[in-house]
């Protein structure tokens, strides 16, 4: 039996929008890595990439909405409530310190990873963290990224709070948060099935009451 009391996945990202995508693949590898939940961390200033032109505060309500009737997953506002660049060496160094016998698993896709030593201190949050790597069959994986770490045996995982990279292959998904903004800009040709499929419906109607990404 593992030494840990709880294990919680942290899912980083922009979430601009949150999508239905995002909402089966927390639930997905809930189920896969046997884990008690999933908090999405929707960060303030992203580092790697441009910042969303939606607020903060908006993005955060449309998680709250999306999540709602998922038991298993909720919000972690942490990057949001510490207001300078999102790292993820800090946030998980800030779980540790909170729950210091909660094992963590940090969910991040292939493109992410590929850049992993371009994070700040990419070591150290291997040492306060497993790694879940998600891929679809066409991303590839740059696998000379600590090679060592790569996870051999399933029950590795049982015993160690930390430290393990694991690589899942995704279910197939249609759904990008960057083709979603397009079809809400282009509102003389909006394909409203596409949204619908997408977006979980309060997700919609806020976006489309408060004229998100118009």
């Amino acid at each position: 039996m593992s030494q840990y009391s709880t294990r919680l996945a942290l899912f980083g990202g922009t979430f601009n929008p949150v999508h239905n995508g995002h909402l089966s693949l927390a639930q997905a590898v809930a189920q896969q890595f046997s884990l008690d939940s999933v908090a999405f961390v929707p960060c303030n200033q992203p580092v790697h990439r441009e910042n969303p032109n939606t607020s903060v505060e908006h993005r955060k309500t449309l998680i709250e909405l999306a999540i709602q009737p998922y038991p298993e997953l909720h919000l972690d506002s942490c990057e949001i409530d510490r207001a300078e660049p999102s790292y993820t060496y800090d946030t998980l160094r800030q779980k540790k310190k909170a729950q210091p016998h909660q094992a963590l698993y940090w969910i991040m896709g292939a493109d992410s990873f590929n850049s992993l030593m371009s994070w700040k201190n990419p070591l150290g949050i291997l040492e306060l963290a497993h790694l879940i790597v998600c891929s679809r069959p066409d991303n590839a994986i740059d696998r000379s990224i600590f090679p060592h770490h790569h996870l051999q045996h399933a029950d590795e995982l049982l015993d160690q709070s930390a430290g393990k990279i694991c690589f899942y292959q995704e279910l197939s998904n249609l759904c990008s948060s960057s083709d979603i903004r397009s079809l809400l800009c282009a509102t003389d040709s909006m394909d409203t099935d596409i949204l619908k499929r997408c977006l979980p419906a309060p997700v919609l109607n806020f976006i489309q009451q408060h004229k998100l990404y118009e």
